[in-house]
């Protein structure tokens, strides 16, 4: 049974499709954590008729640096979204950063979340790896994020 999560409980104003497409994108991250230990930038968009299709980007190199990956995406969003052909889009990564009430920093999975009507948040999931790569998740936290791709 697929975890459901929603950003209706956090401090942010989020419309249902963020919430469907934060979805779409944090089992499959899961998933390449266990798997790989790691995963590589990837998005996802709602078209302007509701559904979601996966996204990535592909330089031709075997391990591309990430923020190219991000920027080449941030790119094809803003053209889908200026062209009206999307009407939200999410791009997943993973950072450092320090959680709320906290000092240290923490690896998390990153999905940043925007939409038509100017919504914007990033949405992290700390996270750690212990013996034999389980891995042990956090409590999702979110902020709001400057918008970049559907703009």
């Amino acid at each position: 049974m697929a975890q459901l999560f929603s950003l209706g409980h956090l401090h942010v104003m989020a419309h249902p499709d963020l919430d469907q497409l934060l979805n779409a994108q944090l089992p499959f991250t899961q998933q390449m954590l266990a798997k790989h230990g790691e995963f590589y930038p990837f998005g996802a968009v709602m078209t302007a008729a509701g559904e979601i299709t996966a996204e990535a980007a592909y330089d031709g190199t075997e391990r591309p640096p990430s923020q190219q990956l991000i920027d080449m995406m941030t790119q094809a969003f803003r053209q889908r979204a200026a062209a009206g052909q999307i009407r939200a889009a999410a791009i997943c990564y993973d950072i450092r950063t320090i959680r709320p009430g906290e000092t240290e920093k923490t690896d998390a999975i990153c999905v940043g979340l925007e939409h038509q009507n100017g919504e914007a948040v990033d949405v992290c999931v700390p996270y750690k790896k212990g013996l034999f790569g389980k891995i042990a998740y956090g409590k999702l936290f979110a902020a709001k994020r400057t918008r970049g791709f559907v703009v």
